[in-house]
């Protein structure tokens, strides 16, 4: 197998242009409100119609997804998600939009969990948190650069062009991810009877590490996407962002988990992923409370609250998921992982209803109310996932995917 940096390289490309077709809905959201003429909670259906879709796949290409070459499942998933991708810069109605995105989902769920299992086979566990900081950096970048561009396009060109050039960037990439990346079968390789899918999903719940692994996924995810779909609309309703302005949120964020993801996936290798999780989760419970609580203050102030958001509630996730990975064994990680993207996935659709339903924006109104609701929400979840990790780390042996 080639070397590792290039490829975490490619992985972290192909997650680039994954997120970024995520995460762009979420800055458009007052201006697809405002021009698809759809309120608050149409909206948070349009979010939860990905992510819903997503884990829907997810769960099903569970039971069969490690009976494939990582390489080419991935490959299959990347493709069908760039013609939804595609599908989404060609519609120009809420109905049309909301099939695309299931489209989009429907393929789009399983690439970040294929990833991961990739990541996880190809790095050893001593650099297996640094690997995952890496490819974890893609969410960076998508931020700090992908989002200000889409930005522009679509504030300037309309919201379809972001798709349309994420479509063509999705498309390029997977031809070079096709001739560059080698095969990814070690877990087909393995001595011993060929994996069963369905039986191990169906033991799962005999194995109290792994169950807990998946709630703990829950919780987590829970926590940290009920506070993002309205992150948008309540920064220019009532902190006083110009449309405009919101790219700075994204470049400010994105630059700065750039150069701390990374970092802390070697602090975590380093002193414990346990410990760096509990550090990072107590700490992001300080920007979720005033973020969601901001008042109209100065530009600079509120980038120094979203900052920190991006940084604290972002960092944490990098150990977590080295954590996660690690109580499953490699032939089945696969499975696993996809598994775990389908609680996410369902969690975030979920969730992004569920603050659709406290968050309201009266028509023709112009502030966002009952914000805060979802910081205290997404606060006491994250405290819950504190103390799911704790146990999920006491019955967790050390190399337990290796063994």
């Amino acid at each position: 197998m080639k070397s590792e940096k290039i490829i975490l390289y490619l992985l972290a490309a192909s997650q680039f242009t994954h997120i970024m077709d995520f995460m762009i809905i979420m800055p458009l959201g007052e201006m697809l409100m405002e021009e698809l003429v759809i309120g608050s909670q149409q909206f948070s259906f349009l979010v939860a119609s990905y992510t819903i879709t997503a884990g829907i796949t997810g769960l099903v290409s569970a039971f069969f997804v490690d009976s494939f070459d990582r390489k080419s499942y991935f490959l299959f998933s990347y493709v069908g998600f760039t013609l939804g991708t595609f599908m989404c810069g060609f519609v120009d109605t809420y109905e049309g939009l909301i099939t695309a995105r299931i489209l989009t989902g429907a393929f789009g769920g399983v690439i970040s969990s294929t990833v991961i299992a990739i990541v996880s086979d190809a790095i050893a566990v001593q650099r297996r948190a640094w690997g995952l900081g890496v490819v974890m950096t893609a969410f960076s970048m998508a931020s700090a650069f992908g989002l200000p561009i889409g930005l522009y396009f679509a504030f300037n060109y309309g919201w379809n062009w972001p798709f349309i050039l994420l479509g063509t960037a999705s498309a390029i990439n997977a031809v070079a991810v096709y001739f560059t990346l080698p095969p990814v079968r070690g877990h087909l390789d393995q001595p011993g009877p060929k994996v069963n899918s369905f039986k191990f999903i169906r033991d799962i719940p005999n194995h109290k590490n792994q169950w807990m692994a998946l709630v703990y996924t829950m919780l987590l995810m829970f926590g940290h996407f009920a506070v993002i779909p309205f992150i948008t609309p309540y920064l220019v309703e009532n902190v006083g962002f110009e449309r405009d302005q919101i790219t700075w949120f994204y470049l400010v964020g994105g630059l700065a988990t750039m150069f701390t993801n990374p970092r802390v996936g070697k602090w975590a290798d380093r002193v414990g992923r346990p410990r760096v999780f509990n550090i990072m989760a107590f700490l992001s419970l300080i920007p979720i409370l005033v973020l969601t609580n901001l008042p109209r203050v100065p530009l600079w102030s509120a980038l120094v609250v979203t900052g920190l958001f991006f940084v604290l509630a972002g960092g944490r996730k990098v150990p977590s998921t080295a954590i996660v990975t690690s109580v499953i064994k490699p032939r089945n990680r696969g499975s696993f992982m996809s598994l775990n993207a389908s609680v996410q996935n369902l969690t975030a659709g979920v969730s992004s209803i569920i603050a659709g339903i406290l968050v309201t924006i009266p028509d023709g109104g112009h502030h966002v109310f009952g914000f805060w609701k979802v910081g205290v929400l997404g606060a006491l979840f994250t405290l819950i996932a504190i103390w799911m990790m704790s146990q999920i780390t006491k019955l967790t042996p050390p190399e337990t995917a290796e063994n």
